[in-house]
């Protein structure tokens, strides 16, 4: 009788036992279709008993220590990871995971530290590579980055993985020379063209940025040349300021003197927004602009609106554009609708009237090489050049850039 009690003890904790077994592997199931919810305190909930029963489970401490992670609860998610890594073998998962806290907490040395644990192990491992050479990039080690980047695509025979590092150090470049050239034309009736041209240099200091640029213009046989520099300050809180001055040696093409101001205040979520102004002084007149932008920028895609109010003359114009940014390539297109009666670019003369005009216009600039630029500009114009009387217009523009 004690025999087959007994054994009727014992066949009910094995099943007992066999149960908790497949209760285990439910459990990470449950576990695993929080975490897609993004609910990981319902998923830690669930795992955290596993893991205090089996504290010898190192696949289980390391998930437990990913879901602290993408909790963004670094501080928990390094004491879940650092035994298995912090040890003479470290455990290969744990690696990865640990290295991700510490580039997603933005603590670089760390990263690179246990970067380098990794790569003792797996020395080819891309998406380790990638993550050491912008923890590199981000401390400023751009020399480093780039030798890392090299070695890398050596073995890998690609570089495709490693294009938006190189982007980034690349816009780290001071200093950088343009030219353009602007020629408008009409037709229907015709007149003889515009032409612009400009030479600009420009450089980066920690905090600031400053251009000079010389300009020449020539229309009806007539040249001359403005000079004038824009001034870039940033602050702390993103936002920054915008400064121009300039002086012609003219009075029509150009204005005899210039100055503008615009303050771009600290972006609010995917909202950006600015206020300032533009004055033009020439021989007979002066003329100040009051203008602002409004830009919202989900992604790829920026939507903005930009309005501009001659309050001399009381001319108004709207300006809408739509433009897709390519950030690895920093290749960019851009679409432009204007209406109003501040002309083109803004290039006054002393025979500013307030005539309408209809404007769309289509940019694009492409990167050759890390440091190349070209951007050409059209855009054309329904223009009113007497009352009630309209006449094609066309703004065909080239800019070349060469950053270093």
């Amino acid at each position: 009788m004690k025999f087959l009690y007994y054994s009727i003890c014992l066949l009910f904790v094995s099943s007992i036992a066999f149960g908790q077994e497949i209760n285990v592997e439910e459990t990470l199931a449950n576990v695993k279709r929080e975490v897609e919810k993004e609910h990981y305190d319902k998923a830690l909930s669930l795992i955290e008993p596993l893991r205090a029963k089996y504290p010898q489970d190192e696949d289980i401490q390391t998930y437990t220590g990913r879901i602290y992670s993408w909790k963004k609860d670094y501080k928990t998610a390094i004491k879940v990871l650092s035994p298995l890594t912090d040890r003479v073998n470290p455990n290969p998962e744990a690696l990865q995971a640990i290295i991700n806290v510490y580039f997603w907490s933005e603590n670089y040395e760390k990263c690179n530290l246990y970067c380098d644990k990794y790569l003792a192990i797996a020395p080819k491992d891309v998406e380790v590579l990638k993550i050491k050479a912008s923890c590199l990039e981000k401390l400023n080690r751009d020399q480093e980055a780039l030798e890392l980047i090299e070695k890398a695509s050596f073995a890998d025979n690609s570089t495709q993985a490693f294009k938006g590092i190189r982007t980034l150090i690349g816009r780290k470049a001071k200093n950088a020379v343009s030219v353009s050239y602007l020629n408008i034309s009409s037709s229907d009736p015709g007149q003889s063209p515009f032409h612009y041209g400009y030479a600009e240099y420009s450089h980066k200091f920690s905090k600031s940025a400053i251009v000079g640029r010389a300009n020449i213009g020539n229309v009806s046989n007539e040249t001359q040349m403005l000079f004038e520099t824009d001034f870039y300050q940033t602050f702390s809180n993103k936002s920054y300021l915008y400064a121009n001055a300039g002086v012609s040696t003219g009075e029509t093409i150009f204005p005899v003197a210039k100055a503008g101001l615009e303050y771009y205040f600290k972006p609010y979520k995917k909202f950006e927004y600015s206020i300032g102004g533009r004055f033009m002084h020439f021989d007979t007149d002066d003329i100040t602009l009051v203008t602002g932008q409004l830009s919202y920028n989900p992604g790829i895609y920026s939507f903005a609106y930009r309005p501009y109010y001659d309050t001399s003359n009381e001319l108004f114009s709207h300006v809408v554009s739509i433009q897709r940014t390519n950030e690895e390539k920093e290749r960019i297109i851009r679409l432009e609708l204007q209406y109003g009666n501040v002309p083109y670019l803004y290039l006054y003369n002393n025979f500013t009237q307030p005539l309408k005009a209809y404007r769309i216009g289509i940019q694009y600039q492409h990167r050759f090489g890390d440091s190349f630029f070209v951007r050409p500009i059209f855009l054309y114009e329904d223009e009113e050049y007497i009352p009630g009387q309209y006449r094609n217009r066309f703004n065909v523009q080239l800019i070349v850039t060469k950053r270093f």
